[in-house]
């Protein structure tokens, strides 16, 4: 039986967390588990029931801690085209940064609770923004595809490449070679530009003068803010 290691503070939703996004990060999803984490911490795998009603709930808990790495605070008087901008390529940044981590949000089982937060969080984000909520539907299935094929895509690719038999990239067939060459910068900003141009066409005649509040950062707008910028912040 593996010796466990010596446990050097009290045990905690956050130390288990913190430990179990570090073993993930280096050693990948697949090969993560609650046997290993508690000989890393030096408990049981029963102590952390103590802590958490069950395992997914713990890597819920690590994908939350994922997601609040992204740059998806509200910014008072940003436009809505423009935090999409921001906000799709953090997420991009994210799962290059930790495309194990980012494997997490593929598991049915675990993704639906760890991206609650973050789901919740954007929705209100664009919709205190002022756009229609009927809009916002589309815009959001539009950005959640593009969002899903083209980051879990491009993380596969990179854990596939740390693999001792990944093949030399000269050997792979045409088709291959073009479709890992397609996952480049300039693909995902042009991606994230057909999207808004694609919200513009949805939602015409409406000129689409959406703004976060200009109290959002106290948590909402205060009495009197409409949500327009500034004059000095206007584009």
């Amino acid at each position: 039986m593996p010796e466990t290691k010596q446990q050097k503070q009290p045990l905690s939703r956050e130390l288990i967390v913190d430990t179990a996004f570090r073993m993930i990060d280096e050693k990948g999803y697949r090969a993560f588990t609650m046997r290993a984490l508690g000989a890393e911490l030096g408990v049981s795998a029963m102590a952390f029931y103590a802590h958490f009603s069950s395992r997914e709930e713990m890597l819920a808990a690590v994908c939350s801690k994922f997601m609040d790495t992204l740059d998806t605070d509200p910014i008072p008087g940003e436009r809505w085209d423009d935090t999409l901008r921001r906000t799709m390529p953090s997420l991009r940044n994210g799962y290059l940064r930790y495309p194990n981590i980012a494997e997490i949000s593929l598991d049915d089982s675990v993704a639906w609770l760890g991206l609650a937060k973050h789901t919740e969080k954007i929705v209100n984000l664009h919709l205190s923004q002022g756009m229609p909520e009927d809009i916002f539907r589309k815009a959001w299935a539009m950005v959640d595809a593009f969002l899903t094929g083209f980051t879990g895509n491009e993380a596969a690719m990179i854990r596939s490449a740390t693999q001792d038999d990944f093949p030399d990239e000269d050997s792979l067939p045409e088709w291959q070679r073009v479709v890992r060459s397609a996952y480049t910068d300039e693909s995902f900003v042009n991606g994230i530009e057909i999207i808004i141009e694609g919200v513009k066409s949805i939602a015409a005649p409406d000129p689409c003068e959406w703004y976060t509040p200009l109290g959002a950062a106290d948590g909402g707008a205060g009495q009197g803010d409409t949500g327009e910028p500034l004059a000095s912040e206007a584009r």
